[in-house]
């Protein structure tokens, strides 16, 4: 008897001696030792000490210098937390400026498709761009400070062409053409969340909030509130005085400014 059949009659319960069997393998099954808390709390917080100590050391000596090594620019500060993939993967020729005390995952993925020209990448100050983030620069695209990033998808570009179907049909699927190229900009003091998408061209306002799953496009106002797809405006959200003491009067009037222009 092969061991399918035999698995099968067992499952099946086919006889007394193959429905002994198979109670026996679903106590087999269930089996679970009991929970002494004071023990097992231990042993849970030992292996996290033990994890992070781990992953802690390979962080430092080889995955943050490989990640360094691709860099034009990283500030001071700057940690790569682990999410299972090791080391951001960068492809393709892009030139990436980093900040100060930049926080950002193993797994986000940056991708240089330059058409002529160099891709540059520029991340400011005290910046956190969350997991699984994906940003293709074919020019420019550029995260401002303090910002809290959560996008899916950042992209100056298209990726393949979209009017010249022939150019598709190329291994790979081709590059994008150049009139579909246009910088992004993300102001200081925003947060994209999760699933976010941020389209060719757009500008992105200081203090922005973008709901989950919203797809940005065009120039966004500072401090609004936006959400869906597409995308609209959904308020205006409050300017503090103090806010002036970081950017400095003028932008902070130029702020309330583009309030007062807003009609939502």
């Amino acid at each position: 008897m092969g061991y399918a059949t035999f698995r099968r009659a067992v499952k099946e319960q086919k006889t007394p001696f193959y429905k002994l069997l198979y109670k026996i393998a679903v106590k087999v099954r269930r089996f679970s030792v009991p929970v002494i808390k004071p023990f097992h709390n231990f042993l849970y917080h030992e292996w996290l000490f033990r994890r992070g100590l781990w992953h802690n050391f390979w962080r430092v000596v080889y995955y943050e210098p490989m990640f360094k090594s691709q860099c034009v620019e990283v500030g001071p500060g700057f940690r790569m937390e682990y999410a299972g993939n090791g080391s951001t993967t960068v492809a393709g020729q892009v030139d990436i400026y980093f900040g100060k005390n930049i926080r950002m995952f193993d797994n986000t993925w940056i991708q240089g498709v330059p058409i002529g020209g160099r891709s540059v990448l520029k991340v400011g100050d005290d910046s956190y761009l969350s997991p699984m983030t994906r940003i293709i620069v074919a020019e420019r695209v550029e995260i401002g400070k303090r910002c809290l990033v959560a996008a899916k998808f950042i992209a100056d570009n298209s990726g393949h062409p979209i009017s010249d179907v022939m150019g598709r049909m190329v291994s790979g699927g081709g590059l994008p053409s150049p009139g579909s190229i246009k910088p992004v900009k993300i102001g200081d003091f925003c947060l994209l969340g999760t699933q976010t998408i941020i389209y060719p061209g757009t500008v992105i306002g200081d203090g922005v909030v973008a709901q989950i799953g919203t797809h940005l496009k065009g120039n966004i106002p500072p401090f609004t509130i936006v959400g869906g797809n597409p995308m609209r405006i959904l308020g205006k959200l409050p300017i503090p005085k103090e806010i002036s003491e970081i950017v400095g009067e003028e932008r902070y009037q130029g702020y309330l400014k583009a309030h007062e222009d807003l009609e939502i």
